[in-house]
């Protein structure tokens, strides 16, 4: 029975983060207008390797994270739309890594399946894709003139997500039925731990400061020829 309600806890608490963290992600871009700081490449890759999760999910059967994941899906799905009209380049970015990690997910995926489970090729591959996900996300998160279009509650919450995640893959929360460890779920839970983190360090400090308040030198009025 405690390990139900430890597993009916931990998969609501799941839930809901999902939709702390998805939520504001996508309002703050749409109350902006801006996808400053935001990566187009790690919102394909996510995209593209979404289906993935579910697959892992099903297979160790963590109805909770499969839960999670599918309202995620459908947030990302509108968060992408809502950047790619905010950017031409992260538009192309979007949909081409989005084909490319689908693709290579699933051609890597079969053929560590000759080595090792089903589950275990599943988790390895996404394990490794997150990499794809977390860089670009952090560079490009690190390295923009602005972080206007990134949440700082957003950023938070996924650190703490990746907490959550990083518990449920050594199997401290079970969240799954088997309650084995998943490395796909630990090592995604590290990965985003350490790309929301500094992301989160950052905005945190252009909030504090006001950077992100003043609009780019390019977009301010010209000022009146003196005579």
């Amino acid at each position: 029975m405690f390990a139900e309600t430890s597993a009916a806890l931990a998969g609501l608490a799941l839930i809901a983060v999902e939709l702390i963290r998805s939520v504001p992600a996508l309002l703050r871009v749409q109350r902006t207008g801006t996808s400053d700081g935001v990566s187009g490449m790690s919102l394909g890759v996510l995209a593209g390797t979404g289906l993935g999760w579910l697959a892992l999910a099903l297979l160790v059967q963590s109805w909770w994270v499969l839960a999670a994941n599918m309202l995620w899906i459908v947030i990302h799905a509108v968060l992408c739309r809502e950047v790619a009209r905010t950017d031409t380049r992260k538009r192309r970015e979007i949909v081409l890594a989005g084909a490319g990690s689908a693709a290579a997910l699933a051609v890597a995926t079969i053929g560590a399946r000759f080595f090792m489970p089903v589950r275990d090729a599943l988790g390895l591959m996404l394990g490794v894709s997150t990499l794809f996900y977390a860089v670009p996300a952090a560079y490009e998160g690190l390295v923009s003139a602005s972080t206007r279009g990134l949440s700082l509650l957003s950023l938070g919450v996924n650190t703490l997500e990746g907490s959550i995640y990083f518990l449920a893959g050594i199997a401290v929360l079970k969240i799954a039925e088997a309650g084995d460890p998943v490395f796909g779920f630990a090592f995604f839970g590290v990965v985003s731990i350490a790309s929301n983190g500094v992301r989160f360090v950052r905005v945190a400090y252009r909030r504090m400061k006001g950077l992100d308040q003043a609009w780019p030198r390019a977009a301010a009025p010209v000022a009146a020829a003196q005579p």
